[in-house]
């Protein structure tokens, strides 16, 4: 047995107010199961827990502890769609295929939602309703636009004036926003651990500081190894991310391994109502957007700014307090007490790798800027097709897994990002502009 105690999860709020969890094994000697899922995050957990309730027998291998790395410490936000724009999505695959997608999505964050029930934890859902506002002045057509692309995708999302924004937003920052009543916000790391527990609950094995050395076919079946066990099943699901290297160095090249920040204020008390008065989340339609949410009642948790550098900024704090003060300066006297970087992994196309890439070998990976509600899609999926139900995986076949670019990819992405945030500044700066010819 392992002791895992506090020090177990890097520094975060979450990791501050996370429930306890048990010592969980590390994986010796040789397991005989029907299904191993390498991973211990969202993509791993939902679809063990899911196969564990249909009675196979199912492990799951994590190399460090259960929801350690940007499954516990995110933002927190359950919608549907993915990161990959829904006109971009409509381009490659059609209506139909785009619309079965988003379908596909809905039904992961309907996943979550049944397993917040099931747990029947106060705290573990924390916020209801989404915005994603535009800091430029979207248009006249704004709003024409995007009931458009709701019927298209069988979306309930819906446009919301600027009036609107503002009167839950005090900032001039703000433009038109989507609105999506249907997402929620939770603690992530808490879901995290429930998800283990009831995986446990229904006679999975979840084994902790238990990385995948290798991963070998032998006939119908295959042998997971790690440093002290293996294990043997005729399905493996590799829920990782850009860390697969060790079990399968292809797919873990086909993943760009991308940093985020998220910061968690001091209580604000009744002053963070001058900011904001809305219980959901916020974020922007920048290329590196801020996104939000209140959390604890009257503290700002707040994610934002994206780079190929995974290593953490020394002057992290400040800069989120800088970022949290460009849209609501009235905040001025607003300290950080936490802040903490996360890593998530991007495809190159922006979609999830998702499916079956050899028999009996499944892929559950690149969520990065999709939210939590693809994670439980992709397992729904994945799960529907172990255990014979039906082929919905195959609608995420046309992105496929190609290879990231290694180093280059990395420092081509980065260029990429530079361009887009200098695209936004400029975009703003005209926006600002024009604003100031109209009030002269």
């Amino acid at each position: 047995m392992r002791k895992t105690d506090d020090s177990a999860y890097p520094a975060s709020w979450y990791a501050a107010t996370r429930d306890q969890a048990p010592e969980r094994p590390v994986l010796s000697g040789t397991r005989e199961v029907d299904v191993a899922v390498v991973g211990g995050g969202f993509a791993g957990l939902h679809v063990a827990r899911l196969l564990a309730r249909t009675g196979r027998r199912v492990a799951v291998l994590e190399r460090r502890c259960v929801g350690w790395g940007a499954s516990g410490r995110n933002g927190g936000f359950v919608g549907a769609g993915f990161a990959e724009r829904s006109a971009a999505i409509v381009a490659k695959v059609g209506r139909d295929h785009a619309r079965a997608l988003y379908t596909q999505s809905m039904r992961g964050r309907a996943v979550v939602r049944a397993v917040i029930e099931e747990a029947n934890r106060p705290g573990l859902l924390m916020g209801e309703g989404r915005l994603v506002v535009a800091r430029t002045d979207q248009g006249a057509g704004f709003a024409d636009a995007t009931r458009a692309m709701a019927d298209t995708l069988g979306a309930t999302f819906e446009p919301w004036t600027t009036e609107q924004v503002q009167a839950v937003a005090t900032t001039d920052r703000y433009f038109q926003a989507v609105h999506d009543a249907q997402s929620f916000q939770i603690h992530a790391l808490n879901l995290a651990l429930f998800l283990a527990a009831e995986t446990e609950r229904h006679g999975g094995q979840v084994f902790e500081a238990s990385e995948g050395r290798a991963l070998v076919r032998e006939g119908t079946r295959w042998r997971l190894s790690t440093a002290l066990g293996e294990i043997r099943a005729p399905h493996v699901v590799l829920a990782g991310s850009a860390d697969l290297g060790p079990v399968h160095r292809r797919l873990a090249a086909a993943v760009l391994p991308v940093a985020t920040y998220v910061a968690v204020t001091a209580k604000l008390g009744p002053k963070i109502a001058e900011a904001v008065r809305w219980a959901g989340s916020i974020s922007d339609t920048r290329r590196a957007g801020d996104y939000y949410r209140v959390i604890d009642g009257d503290r700002f948790l707040w994610g934002g700014r994206i780079t190929t550098d995974t290593s953490e900024p020394a002057r992290l704090r400040e800069w989120m307090r800088g970022d949290i003060l460009s849209v609501y300066p009235q905040l001025s006297d607003a300290p950080i007490e936490w802040a903490w970087p996360g890593t998530m992994g991007y495809a190159p196309h922006r979609m999830p790798q998702v499916g079956e890439i050899e028999p009996g070998l499944w892929i559950s990976s690149a969520f990065g800027g999709s939210g939590l509600g693809p994670t439980a899609a992709a397992a729904d999926a994945i799960a529907a097709g172990i255990t014979g139900e039906d082929d919905r995986w195959k609608l995420f076949a046309p992105w496929g897994t190609p290879w990231a670019g290694g180093f280059a990819g990395r420092a081509a992405t980065q260029l990429v990002y530079w361009k887009m945030q200098l695209a936004d500044r400029i975009d703003e700066a005209r926006q600002a502009k024009n604003a100031l010819a109209l009030r002269a």
